[in-house]
């Protein structure tokens, strides 16, 4: 049966969401105005269990997608004198898409983990209709390709593309997921660099052979330590750390910070020099941080989830936030289990970044050696 959340346990989502984020996955200043609008209007998030879907629901998946970069006065000129309609653009492709299929949603399924979470939330609240604890990634992704439903083979279309102007669209079919993240970048690009996007419409039986179950709740679980420390003074860092089991790889002051928008991809690097050793790790990233390097040698590397938190409070930290003098902590996550087979890895493995397979596993092996970790003596 549904749950119904309340406020708090809706934001500790969203927090958690957005350190398994990796540094994207959307704003999580944004994602708490969400839950703040939704719940301030009398609203409320009711969340679902993988196993509590019925075989015959119709499950979709809403979600914005574009760039967290500001659009450019080019592209925004392009649109002046079009009115804006107020309103969540994922529940206005929640809604095309619900009219092109001509039968209900049941249920919502976010796409990923990040303050793009709130937008599920908020679709999932304003159609009064259950939120899925569970999602195709398991943390932030760069590509609509880089879902469990890809290396399960469910198909993305149909699915609907809205924007604030008025604008949908729905796409029948696509050559594959990658031709689909094109064609909704393009859309978005076009948009203000901002659309919402309603995909993977599955019945219920198929949408639990190919989701991640317990994705929320393993968000939640980080969120509340982070809140419980914070509230009673405690480091919030070694308590997000201890919540799920993650790895500190080091604590430092962000000595360099710099970032492009390269086609709706926000691609960069982040240079953070160890208070212990001033050693520099560069951690470097499309959308989500990609690798963590220093010396030479390989520290993470995707799938698993590599997180810039603020030092002080937790806080998880966008690409395109980080600044020079900033003090923060780098952590890594365990990604979810699919992402190291090797379907899932030939979905969203070191191959995407132009590095080997091997080298995820010679990483997690120097890890298991206290290679990288902090609170061991780091040998380089």
């Amino acid at each position: 049966m549904p749950e119904k959340m309340n406020r708090q346990q809706a934001e500790d989502i969203l927090f958690g969401a957005c350190i398994l984020g990796a540094g994207g996955g959307g704003s999580l200043s944004e994602g708490l105005g969400l839950i703040k609008r939704l719940y301030g209007n009398g609203r409320s998030v009711q969340i679902v269990d993988v196993e509590d879907v019925g075989d015959n629901w119709l499950v979709v998946s809403p979600y914005y997608v574009g760039s967290v970069a500001p659009p450019t006065k080019e592209a925004m000129d392009k649109l002046s004198g079009i009115s804006e309609r107020e309103g969540n653009p994922s529940v206005f492709a929640t809604r095309a898409l619900e009219e092109y299929l001509g039968c209900p949603v049941d249920g919502i399924c976010a796409t990923e983990l990040g303050g793009n979470t709130a937008w599920a939330m908020d679709v999932a609240a304003e159609m009064n209709l259950p939120l899925v604890d569970g999602d195709p990634a398991g943390r932030a992704v760069p590509d609509l390709a880089h879902t469990s439903f890809n290396v399960h083979g469910a198909s993305i279309t149909p699915f609907a593309l809205a924007n604030r102007y008025g604008e949908h669209l729905i796409v029948q079919s696509v050559a594959n997921h990658d031709r689909a993240d094109q064609i909704a970048r393009s859309f978005a690009m076009n948009s203000g660099n901002f659309s919402g996007i309603c995909d993977h419409p599955l019945n219920g039986k198929r949408f639990k052979e190919v989701v991640i179950p317990g994705t929320l709740s393993r968000a939640k679980k980080i969120g509340g330590a982070r809140r419980n420390a914070t509230e009673m003074g405690k480091n919030p860092i070694e308590a997000i750390v201890e919540a799920d089991e993650g790895w500190l790889i080091v604590s430092g002051t962000i000595m360099r910070a710099e970032w492009v928008d390269a086609n709706g991809f926000i691609e960069g690097e982040v240079l953070i020099r160890c208070h212990k050793t001033d050693r520099i790790f560069a951690v470097n990233f499309l959308n989500e941080n990609m690798t963590v390097e220093c010396n030479g040698n390989l520290i993470g590397i995707i799938p698993d989830i590599l997180s810039i938190l603020d030092a002080a409070t937790g806080m998880p930290i966008l690409n395109p936030s980080c600044r020079e003098g900033m003090e923060v902590a780098l952590i890594r996550f365990t990604s979810p289990e699919i992402w190291t087979t090797a379907e899932g890895m030939a979905v969203f493995g070191p191959r995407y970044i132009g590095r080997e397979i091997e080298e995820y596993f010679r990483c997690r092996e120097n890890s298991d050696n206290g290679l990288g970790k902090e609170k061991d003596s780091i040998v380089f």
